[in-house]
């Protein structure tokens, strides 16, 4: 990965090599910043430009051996952890691993971080790994792997990286002992920690790296990197770049989407709560609660983050602001429709009801009782506004 092959984060980059150049190389950093933000592709670009034989003041050569092994993702002092768990049809034939390492699906990872640019989300990893409704970990077998390799030399006689993708999901006895390693590590060794959720790192890791904050990446440049990168046409890059909301990785998964294509599957599932709700179909929800309570954590969470926005171009869309709104030409009928019922009395009662969801699924909450309780909840609030517009 190399520097410039990332959007943004320009002063965050020169800090880097500057480092780098001055010999001031943190032995532990944490990389952090929202899906999208450019963190990962950033650790990956960082580990290459120091290990380059012939980096020059702006970025890596690309060209040289260390190069060449860290762009596919195979060099023998980079080491890779993320979370895994074992998939229910693994499980259902008889191939489970108890404990599941990193490297049982390292052919995965060197598939997916090109394909993606290193802007991988933690649920399309976990769909590639087939356990959408399972929350993936970093377990003790990861870190006594790692461990014992620490023991070795370094193979080029350079730095031995560790990449540590989504450290919250790490199991606290995996944590414990990768704590020692962090606390004494080996001379020349680089840990690099990647996190969408800092906070959830365990503090005596945390408080032990060098932090890396990412800002979301500024609306005009998503754009104009739309229009360079991808080449659509100025007006649809700008609805784009709001819409992803600092993220370049949303803003290239909507790129590539067909621009009057079907909508997506979370569209239709908040759409269809509105109109059961409207109608006062309370089977029907309860039909619909059932729908949403196997897909997993990540999928639920997507459809809450999804939805808010939805409510968003509602409501300006209600208050005459609809060319701030962006709204995908997908779903604009429907904010027309049903922006009289998003106005400055019900607004903040959805936005709670999303977010309280929203915190639930994240807390482990029974989905069927979460998303049952929610339904309900959305039906008082439509049903006080169709009240309200009566009088």
């Amino acid at each position: 990965m190399l520097f410039k092959d990332i959007v943004g984060q320009d002063d965050i980059k020169r800090h880097l090599r500057e480092m780098v150049r001055q010999g001031r190389i943190s032995h532990a950093m944490l990389f952090t910043g929202a899906e999208g933000s450019g963190a990962l592709p950033l650790a990956l670009a960082y580990a290459q430009y120091v290990n380059c034989r012939n980096r020059s003041d702006d970025d890596s050569c690309g060209v040289c051996p260390e190069c060449y092994r860290m762009q596919q993702l195979e060099h023998p002092d980079c080491h890779y952890i993320y979370p895994v768990n074992t998939s229910k049809e693994a499980v259902a034939t008889g191939r489970a691993d108890d404990k599941p390492r990193s490297e049982q699906f390292l052919h995965l990872w060197r598939q997916l971080i090109p394909e993606t640019g290193g802007y991988l989300t933690e649920r399309e990893w976990y769909a590639a790994l087939g356990i959408e409704n399972q929350q993936g970990i970093i377990n003790k077998n990861d870190a006594n792997e790692l461990v014992r390799q620490m023991g070795f030399k370094s193979f080029e006689g350079g730095y031995k990286t560790v990449i540590i993708w989504l450290p919250e999901r790490m199991h606290e006895a995996a944590a414990n002992t990768l704590l020692k390693l962090v606390e004494e590590p080996p001379d020349k060794t680089l840990f690099l920690f990647v996190s969408f959720e800092p906070e959830k790192i365990i503090s005596t890791i945390r408080s032990r790296t060098q932090i890396v904050a990412l800002p979301g990446v500024p609306d005009d440049l998503v754009a104009q990197e739309l229009v360079a990168r991808e080449g659509l046409a100025t007006d649809r890059a700008e609805q784009i770049a709001h819409r992803a909301q600092g993220s370049w990785g949303a803003a290239l998964r909507m790129a590539r989407q067909p621009q009057n294509g079907p909508q997506d599957d979370n569209q239709d599932r908040f759409i269809r709560l509105m109109r059961l709700c409207y109608q006062q179909k309370y089977l029907a929800l309860f039909d619909w609660a059932e729908e949403m309570a196997p897909l997993g954590r990540e999928a639920q969470k997507q459809f809450c983050v999804a939805a808010l926005t939805t409510i968003r171009e509602c409501y300006l869309t209600g208050i005459g602001m609809e060319h701030i709104a962006y709204t995908d030409p997908a779903r604009e009928q429907f904010c027309r429709n049903f922006a009289p019922y998003v106005s400055h009395v019900t607004v903040e009662a959805f936005v709670a009801e999303f977010e309280l969801l929203l915190a639930q699924i994240r807390q482990n909450g029974n989905p069927r009782i979460l998303f049952t309780h929610f339904a309900m909840s959305i039906c008082k609030i439509i049903g006080a506004a169709r009240a309200a517009l009566k009088k």
